[in-house]
């Protein structure tokens, strides 16, 4: 059942076979389809890509929502699907029934500032020390950049993350890692923020 916004207003919800929603202050309607047709085995891997793709991003999605903020600006997309567009086709691997994630290739951020240089993780008791090399020629607009880190467990299907660390100047960020965290596998990200 759909719930209308005043006469003839913004529709919310369904009707038979449309369903209505607000994405960005946009009103969609569109059409649910219906098909007896079997999907190929192409389309059975792009959906199993997608899943596995959303299971990592529902355990990041404070990330993503600040990684891909400007990616999406002046666009009907949300920064969810900017980020499942762009891990579905460069971060998994593997053939249909056998799909996992690619943490290598996996983007959690995505804008116009530099990368970190050489940046390195290491792992003292519960202390995650990240270090990255300063460039000689660091512009004084970048050297108060903060650091966007994220660090993945997905034996856990778990996400720590923080949008405000420390200054790209200072070359070195320090997380005390949750204990639940400790003697597992870890994929670790590291971006920068204005």
């Amino acid at each position: 059942m759909a719930i209308s916004n005043g006469r003839f207003g913004e529709l919310s919800g369904k009707i038979g076979n449309l369903v209505s929603y607000n994405l960005k202050g946009k009103n969609i309607v569109r059409r649910i389809g219906k098909t007896n047709k079997h999907p190929t085995v192409a389309q059975l891997t792009v959906r199993q890509k997608i899943i596995v793709v959303n299971k990592f991003l529902r355990a990041t999605l404070g990330a993503i929502n600040a990684g891909f903020e400007l990616e999406v600006v002046g666009t009907y997309i949300n920064q969810h699907n900017a980020a499942t567009s762009y891990n579905t086709k460069n971060a998994t691997q593997g053939e249909y029934q056998a799909i996992s994630m690619d943490y290598s290739k996996v983007l959690v951020s995505k804008g116009n500032l530099e990368p970190a240089i050489k940046p390195k993780a290491t792992l003292t008791g519960a202390l995650l020390t990240l270090t990255w090399e300063l460039s000689p020629n660091m512009s004084w607009s970048i050297k108060n950049d903060r650091t966007m880190l994220l660090i993945y467990c997905p034996e856990l299907n778990l996400a720590t993350y923080f949008l405000s660390g420390a200054r790209r100047s200072s070359g070195r960020d320090d997380i005390e890692l949750p204990a639940n965290y400790i003697g597992k596998e870890l994929h670790i990200y590291i971006a920068f923020k204005a």
